[in-house]
């Protein structure tokens, strides 16, 4: 009998992060997969202060992250969190330590990164699997333009003030001339940057914030209305790293339950 998967999952802030344990552990188990999912925050037991020295704005390389600030109101973590950004090289040496720490620490037999941020390539490794839901994303969309025989449609929400950076992150993959992209800053908000996607008449939609709606104070209908005003489907990170996880995972996906009653029984 195959033995439990023990998944990790790196966080790019402080804890806890519960809703990543439960959405990766359930939507696994609910499709038959045997998982155990241990957390580490790249930030965990560093204090505030010690991150400051290391906090940049948008204009500099830098990795986001939710951290606990005394007395902020108002974050969609809850009372006590902030949303702020810290150097990427700085940030880079604490995810490659959380991912060391789940391996030889925790025994862990793949490694996900709960983030779809962009590393330099080689920044980061694993002994065993990392799962970068970055790449899982931009492989969708490959897929997707794999055999058309005209552009399709693909919508992006991105960061207003990383439109520039993003569209040419976009336009070196080598599938970019077989797709329109049709990019949509996050501007006022980003049910209005939606809007503008349905405006436009994407196929399809992409938006590269991992967990999205899946924090303690995300509206229920946070992401409905999100693909509502879209009118397309809306493809997010942790909905494709736990579909494609689901693969990696012991036991096999039980075709047969996807099937009739009694389907096969007199082939």
């Amino acid at each position: 009998m195959a033995k439990t998967t023990r998944l990790g999952v790196v966080t790019t802030g402080h804890g806890p992060r519960d809703e990543y344990i439960h959405y990766h552990e359930r939507i696994l188990r609910s499709l038959g997969a045997d998982v155990e999912v241990v957390i580490r925050h790249i930030y965990g037991g560093l204090t505030l202060d010690e991150l400051l020295p290391h906090q940049v704005g948008k204009e500099t390389p830098n990795l986001g992250a939710h951290v606990h600030v005394p007395g902020a109101v108002g974050n969609h973590m809850g009372d006590g969190w902030e949303h702020r950004f810290f150097a990427l090289d700085f940030a880079i040496d604490k995810v490659q330590a959380a991912i060391d720490h789940l391996e030889q620490e925790d025994g862990v037999d793949m490694v996900l990164l709960a983030c779809a941020a962009e590393f330099p390539e080689g920044s980061i490794s694993a002994g065993t699997l990392l799962i970068h839901p970055r790449e899982l994303m931009f492989s969708v969309v490959e897929n997707i333009a794999h055999g058309s025989r005209r552009k399709v449609r693909i919508g992006a929400l991105v960061d207003a003030e990383h439109a520039d950076h993003d569209y040419r992150d976009w336009a070196q993959r080598p599938f970019f001339d077989r797709i329109e992209l049709v990019m949509s800053p996050v501007t006022a908000t980003a049910l209005a940057a939606a809007e503008e996607l349905g405006r436009q008449g994407v196929e399809f939609a992409f938006f590269f914030g991992y967990g999205i709606g899946l924090a303690p104070f995300d509206p229920v209908e946070e992401v409905p209305r999100l693909e509502a005003a879209i009118g397309a489907p809306l493809i997010l990170p942790h909905r494709v790293a736990g579909l494609f996880l689901r693969n990696l995972l012991a036991p096999g996906l039980d075709d047969y339950a996807f099937l009739p009653n009694g389907w096969g029984l007199n082939s």
